[in-house]
């Protein structure tokens, strides 16, 4: 959604196309690098892991993994992308992009295998840094690695609170303020953050923290403008927010990423992260799971009824002929599925960025200077190069 220098939103474009037995995965049309820290350089061999092992687990899991897909995918990534930057290009925040090309790959397989396909997720691998001196004067250091809303599958829900990447685990309350100057007054999933859908997404997370000693917080987050969509019918999740309560009551929207902002002892950060986007029509889904999530508290009994079309009672059994009549009317105002939906458009997010948000919109990303210079020079010496071939 932004670099964390104010410009944004930086587009990622993915064509894919086949000719005979190969691939091709061409990223042309991605933005330039960026002047702040979202870059990220993306190693062809890597990329071709990725798609070859999503390509062999969901269309024939009974395939051994090994190394035969490599020579069949072709990729082109251009120079002082955002996915190739140039020295010398900022990276300190190069998840938020490896994250995103997840949801661009699967989108853009879905334009023809859209059953196989997940929606988009919370997009980033979201963290808090917390430093300062103790009451002992000794020095403390906290990086803690968030998550978020897993997009709804094709085989279940997107899971609740998770990691992005399977080795990463949830820090026990109880370490951090053993070892840390901090408190956690609040650590659960958000309630319809979830985008709808017969899978529904994950629900983002909020954790409330108390700092107990003044310092410096960063973080790094990102989907605080645009939602992750929803694929095949579903809706999209919510965006992350960041707030931070002084003591005195005065509150503070932070932006997605920021770095050294002073806390004293007692001050507050509520720190809330994205959902995931839903997959299929939210009016398939069987009433009881629907129900089943009133229950836990996942779902609220309006959204059940807005978007799932399920309606419950005072004691939460459903209304079965009132269902069938409310999801009959919700499908006839809706009309035609979307394939994707994104929510809001891309103009009009940014034009409410501040009314919704408490942040201004970011700017249009402009071309840096020495990369645009960098182009420019290769251009004149393929051009030289091409003119000497000539010559001779």
């Amino acid at each position: 959604d932004d670099d964390g220098l104010g410009n944004g939103p930086f587009k990622m474009k993915l064509t894919i196309w086949r000719e005979g037995h190969e691939a091709y995965f061409d990223w042309t049309g991605t933005d330039p690098q960026a002047m702040g820290p979202i870059n990220f350089y993306l190693n062809e061999s890597m990329f071709k892991m990725f798609i070859g092992v999503y390509l062999i687990m969901v269309f024939d899991p009974q395939i051994l993994f090994n190394d035969g897909f490599y020579p069949l995918l072709h990729v082109t990534m251009p120079k002082g992308s955002l996915i190739q930057p140039e020295f010398p290009a900022a990276l300190g925040c190069r998840t938020h992009a490896l994250t995103r090309l997840f949801d661009v790959l699967g989108g853009a397989l879905a334009k023809r295998a859209p059953e196989f396909t997940t929606a988009a997720g919370y997009g980033t691998s979201p963290y808090l840094l917390y430093s300062g001196y103790d009451k002992d004067g000794e020095f403390f250091y906290l990086m803690e690695i968030n998550y978020g809303g897993i997009p709804g599958r094709p085989i279940g829900d997107g899971m609740d609170g998770h990691s992005w990447w399977p080795l990463f685990t949830n820090i026990p309350t109880e370490y951090l303020e053993s070892y840390y100057p901090i408190r956690i007054e609040r650590y659960t999933s958000i309630i319809d953050s979830g985008g709808a859908g017969f899978h529904r997404g994950g629900n983002g997370i909020e954790k409330i923290y108390t700092f107990l000693e003044p310092g410096e917080i960063s973080i790094h987050d990102d989907r605080w403008l645009t939602p992750p969509w929803g694929n095949v019918g579903g809706k999209p999740g919510s965006r992350s927010s960041k707030l931070l309560i002084r003591t005195d009551g005065t509150r503070q929207v932070l932006p997605s990423k920021c770095d050294q902002i002073a806390v004293e002892s007692g001050d507050q950060l509520v720190y809330r992260t994205a959902g995931g986007g839903g997959w299929k029509d939210p009016l398939t889904r069987p009433p009881e799971a629907v129900q089943r999530d009133v229950r836990y508290g996942l779902v609220s009994r309006e959204k059940a009824l807005n978007d799932y079309g399920v309606v419950l009672r005072d004691d939460l059994t459903i209304d079965e002929a009132a269902t069938e009549t409310k999801r009959a009317e919700l499908a006839a105002a809706r009309g035609e599925i979307k394939g994707f939906d994104f929510g809001p458009p891309l103009e009009e997010l940014l034009a409410n960025a501040e009314a919704e948000t408490g942040l201004p919109a970011p700017r249009k990303p402009q071309p840096v200077r020495w990369a645009m210079a960098r182009a420019a020079r290769r251009e004149r010496m393929a051009s030289a190069q091409q003119q000497a071939v000539t010559a001779d």
